[in-house]
C-alpha cells in the first residue's frame, strides 16, 4: 500500500497522523510526505527543514518533499492544486491523508479543499486532526498504542516548536487516550488516532480499493519550485 500524507507546515503530518504513518512504514507500506511550506511564520525555515528531514528518517518514510509556498498565506487555486496533483501522480497512493476541511488554521483549510480537488480521481482520502482541531467528527479509528511513545518522540524532533503546548507529550497522549475511549475498544487500545473519511471506496472483498483512472494533461511541478530529499531515506 502507498500512502501520501499532505500537510501545510513541517510537523502537521507528524502531529496529526504520526502514529498511523509509523505503523504503516514498519509494516512495509510506502509512506510519502508532502509539506507545502517551510513554516517561516513559526520559526527559522532552515531549522524546520532539518527537523522534517530527521523526522521522516525516523519514521521510515520513502520520500519527503518540502515545497516553499508562503506560510499563513496559502491560496486555493490552480497552482496549489497542480502541485498536490503532481505528488499524487508520482506516488499513485492507495490512501491520501490531508488536513480537516474545517480546521482552525487558514492554511489547513485551504490545503484540505485543494487536496479534494487534486485527488478527484483517487478513491481514498482521509482527514487527520491535531490537538487544536475543533468540531472534528471522527469516522475512522486506528490503534496507535504500540507506537505512542515513538509518536511523541517523532513530534519532539521539531525542537523549534517545543514551546507550543499542543505539541507537548501530554497533549498528544491526551487526545489519543480520549479517542481510544470514544472508540469503545479501549480495552485493547489505549491510544488511538482518528480520521474523517472524506472519500472511501471498498471493493467486493471489503478491502480498500484504488480505482484505476486515466487523466488528461497532467502538469508536473517544475523542479526549481521544490526541494526533494529522496536520498535522505
Amino acid at each position: 500500500m502507498e500512502i501520501l500524507a499532505i500537510g501545510a507546515h513541517p510537523d502537521d503530518v507528524e502531529l496529526g497522523a504520526g502514529g498511523f504513518l509509523l505503523s504503516a512504514a514498519r509494516s512495509g507500506h510506502g509512506v510519502y510526505i508532502y509539506t507545502l511550506t517551510r513554516g517561516a511564520a513559526g520559526g527559522e525555515p532552515g531549522q524546520r527543514v532539518r527537523e522534517a528531514q530527521k523526522s521522516a528518517q525516523f519514521m521510515g518514510a520513502k520520500a519527503l518533499w518540502l515545497d516553499d509556498l508562503p506560510d499563513s498565506r496559502l491560496e486555493e487555486g490552480l497552482d496549489l492544486i497542480s502541485r498536490i496533483e503532481s505528488r499524487i501522480d508520482l506516488v499513485h497512493p492507495d490512501i491520501i491523508l490531508t488536513h480537516y476541511a474545517n480546521d482552525v488554521h487558514h492554511d489547513h483549510r485551504t490545503i484540505a479543499r485543494a487536496t479534494m480537488e487534486a485527488g478527484r480521481y483517487d478513491s481514498n482520502i482521509l482527514a487527520y486532526e491535531i490537538p487544536l482541531t475543533r468540531g472534528f467528527d471522527p469516522k475512522v479509528y486506528f490503534d496507535i498504542s504500540d507506537v505512542i511513545d515513538d509518536k511523541v518522540q517523532l513530534v519532539r524532533m521539531f525542537a523549534s516548536q517545543s514551546e507550543k503546548f499542543y505539541l507537548r507529550a501530554e497533549a498528544i497522549r491526551g487526545l489519543a487516550e480520549f479517542r481510544a475511549l470514544q472508540s469503545r475498544f479501549q480495552v485493547s487500545a489505549k491510544f488511538v488516532e482518528t480520521f474523517d473519511a472524506s472519500k472511501l471506496c471498498l471493493g467486493n472483498d471489503f478491502m480498500l480499493r484504488r480505482m484505476p483512472y486515466q487523466k488528461q494533461g497532467a502538469q508536473p511541478v517544475h523542479p526549481a519550485q521544490m526541494v526533494e530529499i529522496p536520498q535522505l531515506l
